[in-house]
C-alpha cells in the first residue's frame, strides 16, 4: 500500500487482459461466422475454440480460487443492466457446467457402432458430439457490447489510478515461483 492506503489493483488490471482476450475471440467469431451458413465439423470446431476462449476469459475475473479474489465491479464504477446480468449468468453457467468442467449432466453426444465388414463381426465405434455454438448471433453482439463497456470502465479506472498514484502505477508484476 502507498501512503494513502491505496493497494495495487492487480485483479482489475489483469481483468482488462482477460476481457481483451474475450473480446478478440468474439470478434473472430463475428468476422468469420455466418450464423445462417452450414459448416464442416472442423470449421465449427474453430468457431467453438473461439467461443470457448471468450467464455473462459470473460469468466476468469468473476471466479474465486487459488488465493485470488473476484473482480469488484464497484471499484470501477460498473453495473450490469438486467440483460447484461442475464448474459453474464449464462456465460458463467456455460463455463462452469460445459466449457471448463464437462459436467456429466450437460454432456451431449451420440454413440453408435457399425459392422465394418460383412463377414468379420468387428464393430466400429462412432461418437458424434454437438458441434454448434452455445451462443446465438444476438448474444454475441450483446457480449461484444458488454465487453466494450467493461473495458472502457477499467480503462477509465486505470487512468484515474495513474493520475492519483503515479509512483505506485509504475511497476513490473511478475509471477511468483511455483517451485
Amino acid at each position: 500500500m502507498n501512503d494513502q492506503g491505496q493497494a495495487i489493483p492487480h485483479r482489475i488490471f489483469y481483468s482488462s487482459w482477460d476481457f481483451q482476450q474475450a473480446l478478440s475471440a468474439i470478434t473472430f467469431v463475428l468476422e468469420e461466422c455466418d450464423f445462417d451458413a452450414k459448416y464442416s465439423r472442423v470449421q465449427l470446431r474453430k468457431f467453438r475454440c473461439f467461443e470457448t476462449t471468450a467464455i473462459v476469459s470473460f469468466s476468469r475475473p468473476f471466479k474465486v480460487g487459488r488465493g485470488r479474489k473476484a473482480l469488484d465491479l464497484t471499484a470501477i464504477g460498473f453495473e450490469f443492466s438486467e440483460d447484461e446480468e442475464r448474459l453474464k449468468s449464462k456465460v458463467l453457467w456455460l463455463r462452469d457446467k460445459i466449457v471448463s468442467h464437462s459436467d456429466e449432466e450437460e454432456m451431449e453426444y451420440r454413440s453408435s457402432s457399425f459392422e465394418a465388414f460383412d463377414d468379420s463381426g468387428i464393430r466400429m465405434p462412432v461418437v458424434t458430439f454437438r458441434e454448434s455454438l452455445y451462443l446465438e448471433r444476438a448474444e454475441y453482439r450483446a457480449f461484444e457490447s458488454l465487453l466494450r463497456r467493461l473495458l472502457y470502465a477499467i480503462a477509465q479506472y486505470k487512468f484515474d489510478f495513474a493520475q492519483a498514484n503515479p509512483d505506485l502505477f509504475e511497476q513490473l508484476k511478475l509471477s511468483t515461483d511455483q517451485d
